[in-house]
């Protein structure tokens, strides 16, 4: 549960991230086996936003597990985290970073739900509450909106991503990132778009590739110290 007011000198510790993803995924377990349980009984639309609540903490726990290997007095690594944890679309995401990282072949296990993942992000709302669609001027009740095939399907890509981010959080460590990679993290969305949209810095990180060096956080920090930081530009200087 969120809290507006989080003091500023609050700092997560590796214990309480680890126990935290523990925790979180504990429930998420207990809110597959409600949402199955409420989809035997037809009740679609409470067992599709289980589900999807249920992804929300499998993602949360991904989260958790991953910020124990970086910088946790940094301030703005804190900030983070906790806008992280409390993004539904971010936390969503992260429910299928441990498929992603595993390299497992999906198309058995997910043919016929692709729409449904990319679905999942705007259906929590419309699977529990009334509303207005204010285009067509129609009403939306929850039980109109999910339909048998996208309740069942929601939950088994919850079990799905449950099973894959337990294996993952099993077999690996949490992963220590280097400065630069805490700095990138810690960066505001709005900064950070700001280099991609910048073609100087695409030349000096394409630079640095053919060196060798890939890893887009250092090209990032690095540009911003030479370059951004001093009013200089890298193709200037490389000419």
């Amino acid at each position: 549960m969120g809290n507006s007011q989080i003091p500023n000198q609050f700092r997560y510790s590796a214990e309480m991230l680890a126990q935290y993803s523990i925790d979180a995924l504990e429930n998420a377990s207990l809110l597959i086996d409600e949402a199955d349980l409420l989809f035997q009984h037809g009740r679609l639309a409470r067992s599709y936003y289980l589900a999807i609540a249920a992804i929300e903490e499998i993602g949360k726990s991904f989260l958790a597990f991953d910020a124990i290997g970086r910088n946790l007095n940094d301030s703005a690594v804190t900030a983070k985290v906790r806008s992280s944890l409390e993004s539904h679309s971010r936390k969503i995401t992260a429910a299928f970073n441990a498929s992603v990282i595993s390299h497992s072949n999906l198309r058995d296990e997910l043919e016929g739900i692709i729409g449904l993942m990319i679905s999942l992000k705007q259906g929590r709302e419309p699977s529990m509450y009334t509303d207005i669609n204010y285009l067509d001027g129609k009403l939306y009740r929850p039980k109109d909106v999910v339909r048998e095939v996208a309740a069942r399907d929601c939950i088994r890509l919850a079990r799905h991503c449950y099973a894959k981010t337990a294996e993952h959080q099993r077999k690996n460590e949490p992963t220590k990132r280097s400065a630069n990679e805490d700095q990138f993290y810690g960066m505001k969305d709005r900064k950070v778009n700001d280099f991609f949209n910048t073609e100087d810095f695409w030349w000096y990180h394409i630079s640095r590739m053919e060196q060798g060096e890939n890893d887009l956080a250092d090209s990032i920090t690095l540009y911003q110290r030479e370059y951004q930081n001093k009013g200089r530009t890298f193709r200037s200087d490389d000419t």
